[in-house]
């Protein structure tokens, strides 16, 4: 057989075993080391009496490939050769249509000694030019899975870049506390999806409304959680007034979390002692970081949902938009100038 001959056999029995490819890739690879073109070898079996095959494996199993014995002594096995161009064909260039199939391949060589037969009288330029027919063969008949980063739309971390960069402080015209408000609103409805979560416009009062917090979560009729938020720095005199939110989230078995732009000294074990949580800018932050995309987009649109359709204030909705518009053009400028990079 020519090495056109051997191509042309291989590709015409492909379809039906396409692990063949790495079989004949490491055929060739497996001769190649063993040098065999400067023996001009006329066969297999003038080859197999200076290689002599071995029928058992080093650690005396039975051999179920093609193991030769050097003339050094040393063994030689075909196995870590199709092992290698399985990688190449699956690893390297991602055509997963190709069989994961090493040991039954290298199993069934001796099906292809006619291949043996030819390639034991091909020189290295022969060798080497049939390896690249096969592999481009290969290539060009499997699909490449390889992932296409381009097919990605990767979405700004825009809950996260809200918490850390919106001055949250009231404009004129806009309720004092409101924006505060409404990202612990849209913290609490993304990272709790299984609750009903429940709020009103600033100021309006829990109690009277026969809330608990300025931020309820419901389980059905069951208090699962429930939030106080405060715009402000809180002091230690400021736990004394959560008392009794604290007795009210303990009687009804819930979470209670104090939320505060920061926390003097004592406070937040004055708030742990009252079985509260605390939580503020830097604690939201630590936790949201370990969001996806898609739970930093249910939080946005959480908090949009309370500007627009609770708090309905114009200047509040308009401020929010607005940095969420410049956040997400920074934030794609800079992502593009660190990929040309």
């Amino acid at each position: 057989m020519t090495p056109d001959d051997v191509f042309n056999d291989f590709e015409a029995g492909f379809a039906r075993r396409k692990f063949t490819a790495g079989l004949l890739v490491a055929f060739i690879d497996f001769l190649s080391a063993l040098q065999v073109d400067t023996h001009q070898f006329a066969s297999f079996d003038a080859f197999t009496q200076a290689f002599p095959r071995q029928s058992t494996t080093g650690a005396g199993a039975r051999a179920n490939t093609l193991i030769v014995k050097k003339p050094d002594g040393k063994t030689l096995s075909l196995r870590p050769f199709y092992n290698a161009a399985e990688r190449y064909y699956r690893a390297d260039q991602k055509r997963f249509d190709y069989p994961s199939a090493a040991p039954h391949a290298t199993q069934a060589w001796e099906q292809y000694t006619n291949w043996l037969d030819a390639l034991v009288t091909f020189q290295p330029g022969e060798l080497a030019i049939l390896k690249g027919r096969v592999n481009q063969f290969v290539l060009d008949k499997l699909a490449s899975q390889a992932f296409d980063p381009s097919s990605i739309e990767v979405e700004p971390p825009l809950f996260r870049l809200l918490i850390a960069g919106f001055d949250v402080t009231a404009k004129r015209g806009e309720p004092t506390g409101a924006p505060f408000q409404g990202i612990i609103f849209g913290f609490l409805r993304a990272d709790n999806p299984h609750l009903q979560i429940e709020i009103d416009k600033v100021r309006t009062g829990s109690k009277r409304l026969q809330r608990v917090g300025d931020v309820d979560g419901w389980e059905g009729g069951r208090l699962a959680i429930s939030a106080e938020v405060k715009q402000y720095a809180l002091s230690i005199d400021d736990t004394r007034d959560l008392e009794s939110f604290s007795n009210a989230i303990g009687q009804r078995g819930a979470l209670g979390v104090v939320a505060a732009l920061g926390f003097n000294e004592g406070v937040r074990e004055a708030l742990e002692r009252l079985a509260l949580i605390s939580l503020d800018r830097a604690d939201m932050l630590r936790i949201v970081e370990l969001w996806d995309p898609l739970k930093q987009r249910t939080a946005v649109s959480s908090l949009l949902y309370y500007v627009k359709h609770v708090e309905k204030n114009s200047s509040l909705i308009e401020r929010i938009e607005t940095f969420l518009l410049t956040a997400r053009v920074n934030w794609s400028t800079r992502q593009a100038a660190e990929t040309e990079s």
